[in-house]
């Protein structure tokens, strides 16, 4: 399915894995607006690819608001967007966290999505069309021993898990207007912010993803190739996304790449 001439809103864009989505999505035929807070690095990637620089917190609902409102009016309907802003918040025990810290990792991690996809959703239902990628991470779900304890935040962990439940209620919900939600990992990726968490690991060529693999994935959902699997998690690393349609008869009967409890 050709994206030429359709309008994606990446969040987070201004550098990082937002970035490289960004110009993945312009390289693609996308109009792209991207969203963060740092106008300079925005108008840096407005002048390299042509995407529309959108100044924003994802945490401030009326800034959503009006950011939505001022694409769909210069770009034009929002067909794609990526929910990608995200912050690790500090390391520490979780009793030795500031309060307010922990808690403005919820804020960017949960609350920013559900404030971006609630923006977009009417008039995605009001056409019977529309994705929203929403970037999780493996740290939903991973078995927490004491060499991530205290090093990679419980708020992170916490608002990780819950973006993948948001996005497959928000899925079921918005199934019936043709609209998709998928969760992605995309995997361990030189940051900013995995450095101060991996630091200690920067040049182990195993551990690491290159940024592109999640853009090429988010691509690949932007063409309507995964649409049967709206709700479920994939990892841009270490999933074989590109024939995931054809075990989509399997997939949703086991109930696969969901977050799931197994019993004991």
């Amino acid at each position: 399915m050709s994206t030429t001439s359709r309008v994606a809103l990446v969040t987070g864009a201004s550098q990082g894995i937002g970035r490289v989505v960004a110009t993945a999505l312009g390289a693609a035929g996308f109009r792209v607006a991207a969203a963060a807070r740092s106008v300079d690095q925005l108008h840096e990637l407005e002048a390299e690819m042509g995407a529309l620089a959108v100044p924003l917190d994802v945490t401030d609902p009326q800034a959503v608001t009006d950011a939505v409102a001022r694409v769909e009016s210069e770009l034009g309907p929002i067909d794609l967007l990526v929910n990608n802003a995200g912050i690790s918040g500090g390391s520490g025990t979780s009793w030795e966290i500031d309060h307010d810290e922990w808690w403005k990792v919820i804020e960017v991690n949960v609350l920013g999505p559900f404030l971006c996809s609630r923006a977009v959703m009417p008039a995605m239902v009001e056409r019977g069309a529309g994705r929203i990628v929403n970037v999780s991470s493996n740290a939903a779900f991973f078995e927490i021993d004491e060499e991530f304890a205290g090093v990679i935040s419980s708020a992170y962990m916490a608002s990780k898990a819950a973006l993948i439940r948001f996005t497959e209620a928000l899925a079921v919900e918005a199934r019936p207007a043709g609209v998709c939600a998928f969760a992605i990992s995309p995997g361990t990726v030189k940051t900013d912010m995995t450095a101060a968490t991996f630091g200690d690991q920067w040049d182990d060529p195993d551990l690491w993803s290159p940024p592109e693999l999640a853009a090429d994935l988010i691509v690949f959902i932007a063409s309507g190739a995964l649409d049967a699997l709206s709700g479920r998690y994939i990892h841009a690393a270490t999933d074989d996304w590109r024939v995931l349609a054809e075990r989509g008869a399997e997939i949703l009967e086991r109930d696969l790449l969901a977050l799931r409890l197994r019993s004991a």
